[in-house]
């Protein structure tokens, strides 16, 4: 309330300004009752605009034109209401034209004619013929063959094989045999030396040294098998190929000797053809000129007399068309004439009708008129605002929740940065710190301190004391080994964010 008087008292402040002068007097008091419920006496003032006397002159001379306004205007009001008491009479007009008389016609007269003469004809004439005579061939001849002729043929004879090659088996078994005939001797020596060797050596049969000799001696036997294997299948395929080659030589030839027979069968057939389809085609092409011709010379002579009746008729109706359309602009133009007149008239009429009227809302609106300067400078207002308690409150209680918020957010940290080392903090006893400073106290009554230690003052930190923490979450104290207490901040933090959040939601 202290702050709402001193503002109003800020407000009322005296102005002296080269219009004239302003003042405030303090009359008397109003007595109200605040939100406290306290009653107070609230001082009330009154307002005393002075002129100088330039200005009191031009509002004089301001008001004094109002009131000549105001005679004028009253006495036009007269006339213009005794003008719009009377009826409109537009008797003195000239008629409205909404007819354009008997000379105007919608039709382009009795000389205009959609008829081209008993002497036009859509028909070509009797010249004209669609028949190209007798002589016209529709058929190429008996010498003109759809067919190859008897000479052509389809089959290639029977001497054509589809298959080829006999039985090759006894060539693959006999080039095989041979190979391993060439090498057995050769193997039967080396094998008969190696044993030798290995016995002369001390090496005896069933030993493993022997074993794998003999391994080594049926390997050369299977490695020649191998080799004569392929060379017999070496053998099998030449023979293959041989007798495809010449199996191949033969059909060749039936088939170019088929294609040749067919070759001269084809073009002794099309030489016929041919000769026939000449002649077919001169008979009928001199035929086809004849027709064009006498055609041709009946649609020119039908046409020439077509062109000269459309230009008659063309001529005529033009004329009759120019003929009316010439009536017709006439009739329009002196009927359009007369509807201007009306108008010119009616337009002055209502003019001279509305004159005062329009005279009367130029004086009543002032658009002329320049009024003087006579109101002093704004009041000036001090920029102090009213007591918003249920604002302060709420800004208050934002600051506490952000402070809060800031808190937690830095004890989780200091948690998190815990967890490495179990989740427990040394050092939380209250005996071991020095220089304690209460920073808040969280709505369950958990205080959070800045502190230094006694062994290492240089340093400041922040958290809770261990003897608090125990009395509301004991879970997360510990005895070190020392008789000091410890915090597992993990723990605390997590139980604290927990009874801030039920708080906020209860």
């Amino acid at each position: 309330m202290m702050t709402a008087q001193t503002q109003q008292l800020m407000n009322m402040t005296d102005q002296y300004t080269p219009y004239g002068d302003v003042k405030y007097d303090q009359v008397g008091s109003t007595q109200i009752t605040g939100p406290d419920g306290k009653t107070y006496q609230v001082p009330r003032f009154s307002q005393t605009t002075t002129l100088n006397n330039q200005q009191q002159q031009t509002l004089g001379q301001q008001q004094q034109a109002a009131t000549n306004i105001a005679s004028t205007a009253n006495s036009l009001s007269n006339t213009g209401l005794s003008n719009l008491s009377q009826a409109v009479d537009t008797s003195g007009a000239p008629a409205l034209q909404s007819n354009l008389g008997s000379g105007f016609s919608q039709s382009p007269g009795a000389n205009y004619s959609s008829s081209v003469g008993g002497g036009y004809s859509s028909g070509l004439g009797s010249g004209y013929t669609s028949n190209l005579g007798s002589g016209y061939q529709n058929s190429l001849g008996n010498g003109y063959s759809s067919s190859l002729g008897n000479n052509y043929s389809t089959a290639l004879g029977n001497g054509y094989q589809t298959s080829f090659g006999g039985d090759v088996s006894k060539a693959y078994s006999d080039a095989k045999n041979a190979v391993m005939d060439q090498y057995t001797p050769t193997l039967d020596r080396n094998s008969e030396a190696s044993r030798a060797q290995m016995i002369a050596s001390g090496i005896r049969p069933g030993s493993a040294a022997y074993t794998a000799n003999e391994q080594t001696i049926g390997d050369n036997y299977t490695r020649a098998a191998d080799q004569a294997t392929q060379t017999a299948q070496s053998v099998q395929n030449q023979l293959f190929n041989q007798q495809q080659a010449q199996a191949s030589f033969s059909n060749n030839a039936l088939t170019n000797q088929m294609n040749t027979q067919n070759a001269a069968a084809l073009q002794g057939q099309g030489f016929t053809n041919s000769a026939a389809l000449n002649s077919a085609n001169f008979g009928n092409s001199s035929l086809l000129n004849q027709a064009q011709f006498g055609n041709q010379a009946a649609l020119q002579g039908q046409g020439f007399t077509n062109s000269a009746l459309l230009g008659q008729m063309q001529a005529q109706n033009s004329a009759a068309l120019g003929a009316q359309g010439f009536t017709n602009s006439a009739a329009l133009q002196q009927a359009q004439f007369g509807n201007d007149a009306r108008n010119q008239y009616l337009s002055q009429y209502y003019q001279q009708r509305d004159q005062p009227l329009n005279e009367l809302s130029a004086l009543l609106s002032q658009s002329q008129v320049n009024n003087a300067n006579t109101a002093a400078s704004a009041t000036p207002q001090t920029q102090v605002g009213g007591v918003d308690y249920s604002g302060i409150v709420q800004s208050n209680y934002a600051q506490k929740m952000q402070q809060s918020n800031q808190m937690m957010s830095g004890l989780m940290n200091m948690a998190s940065s815990a967890t490495g080392a179990g989740g427990m903090l040394l050092g939380s006893d209250i005996r071991i710190k020095k220089d304690i400073r209460l920073l808040m106290r969280f709505p369950n009554g958990l205080g959070l301190y800045a502190f230094r230690y006694k062994k290492k003052p240089e340093d400041q930190h922040i958290g809770f004391m261990a003897q608090e923490v125990a009395q509301h979450y004991p879970e997360a104290v510990h005895t070190h080994a020392d008789g000091h207490l410890m915090v597992n901040y993990t723990l605390a933090a997590q139980r604290l964010q927990q009874d801030l959040g039920a708080a906020s939601n209860g």
